[in-house]
């Protein structure tokens, strides 16, 4: 049987069609669900997806567990719908050592929640009303602040094919941002120029972008491998950010960054809170 067909299975079950039930009541703040082991739970909720309109956050007890969730809910959705939030650190908070990889896969999230991109556009099949984003995290994501939506507008050069830009003001306003022009990009905060192609390697995605621009029009955008040079996917509009990781007063916690109907599903509300300020107990306060 394949997973799409367990998914139906599963879809059809009474118990999920009263959850459903539920979820598109405007009265519930809270419900509570037995009995889901294992892969049960993605399965579920994969099955809902065209029940609300909203973000739809999982919140598992740590970055393993979040793993496994996140490799299962793909599976079935595919990596389209579903984004992972971890943390910004290789290791335990307390230690400082900061992951470039990370801090890309949370710039990604905060972009497609605030921007809508390519990344949560509808699936086929799916209608008006759909979640448009399933997001996997952990409490010791959760216990980093992140930039506020009105940081991350200012910060973000928007491009589409077709757009009518000075190649020029691009370069200033990457320079601006932070960005370091290099001969050839090789990590995230660079950006080269060759002759009208301008190479950038945005934090708001894994792979960089290719922008070949035909005088002051944006002809073509694609990512590409940085070892090959080889292209991989066109893409229509895309969205540069340069790192946010910063530690600022005018930061927010990632909860307040939400849409204010976004679903949050998690095992237990109270460890994840006690999660989180043991993990600014011991990381962020310590640092600091």
């Amino acid at each position: 049987m394949k997973i799409q067909e367990l998914q139906t299975v599963f879809s059809r079950h009474p118990s999920v069609g009263k959850l459903r039930t539920a979820l598109q009541r405007t009265d519930v703040g809270v419900i509570q669900i037995d009995g889901l082991h294992e892969s049960a739970a993605p399965l579920v909720f994969s099955s809902l997806i065209n029940t609300i309109s909203s973000v739809c956050v999982f919140i598992l007890d740590d970055e393993e567990q979040a793993g496994y969730f996140y490799h299962d809910l793909t599976q079935v959705l595919g990596d389209e719908k579903v984004l992972f939030f971890p943390s910004s650190f290789k290791r335990a908070i307390k230690y400082g050592q900061r992951d470039a990889g990370n801090e890309i896969l949370r710039t990604e999230v905060l972009s497609a929640i605030i921007n809508k991109s390519s990344k949560v556009t509808p699936l086929k099949g799916e209608t008006e009303g759909a979640f448009q984003l399933y997001i996997v995290t952990h409490p010791q994501a959760l216990a980093q602040s992140v930039v506020t939506r009105k940081k991350l507008s200012e910060q973000t050069l928007p491009l589409q094919v077709g757009e009518q830009v000075d190649i020029v003001f691009v370069q200033e306003t990457l320079i601006s941002f932070g960005f370091k022009r290099v001969d050839y990009v090789y990590e995230p905060g660079q950006f080269a120029v060759r002759g009208s192609i301008l190479d950038v390697y945005s934090y708001s995605c894994e792979y960089p972008y290719r922008i070949d621009f035909f005088g002051d029009e944006v002809d073509s955008i694609r990512t590409f491998e940085v070892q090959t040079q080889l292209s991989k996917t066109k893409l229509q509009q895309i969205s540069i950010v340069p790192e946010l990781c910063s530690e600022e007063e005018q930061n927010e916690s990632f909860l307040s960054f939400l849409p204010k109907e976004t679903l949050l599903v998690m095992h237990d509300p109270t460890f994840v809170a006690e999660s989180v300020q043991i993990a600014w107990e011991e990381g962020f306060c310590r640092q600091a």
